[in-house]
């Protein structure tokens, strides 16, 4: 997969034959990105991805696979508005060796949650990618 560790940005153009639609051009991004987070015995709350633009005017499709993680400690994603202390929208439970794929708009920020537990091995070990789309015409 070449998108790991990187970024790319292209244009595309939505069109539409039919006089209710309008023509807009969207600029899309995509980040992908290695997960390796050492666990603790406390919970854990790391931040994926925070966006800097209006969340309304985003549409973004992703994937977060967990590949390991310690037996027994619940992985969950959430979808926040409002920062990393904002208001969660959506909540998802992730399984290791499992993918959790979204298609979403609203959110500005997206955490992986690792409840607290005794176990502290293995590491938790995945991936993180999406691929946000901005609106650059109304």
């Amino acid at each position: 997969m070449g998108c790991r560790g990187s970024s790319s940005r292209s244009p595309m153009v939505a069109e539409s034959n039919f006089s209710c639609c309008n023509q807009v051009t969207f600029v899309q991004d995509q980040v992908c990105y290695p997960i390796n987070i050492t666990p603790i015995a406390g919970a854990i709350t790391q931040d994926l991805y925070r966006l800097n633009v209006n969340p309304a005017s985003v549409y973004a499709t992703g994937t977060i696979t967990v590949g390991a993680a310690p037996a027994g400690r619940a992985i969950t994603v959430n979808f926040l508005v409002g920062g990393p202390t904002g208001t969660v929208i959506e909540t998802d439970t992730i399984t290791p060796g499992t993918a959790f794929a979204f298609t979403k708009t609203g959110f500005d920020t997206i955490q992986l949650v690792v409840a607290a537990g005794a176990a502290v091995t293995p590491n938790i070990t995945g991936e993180f990618c999406i691929t946000p789309r901005y609106p650059l015409s109304a």
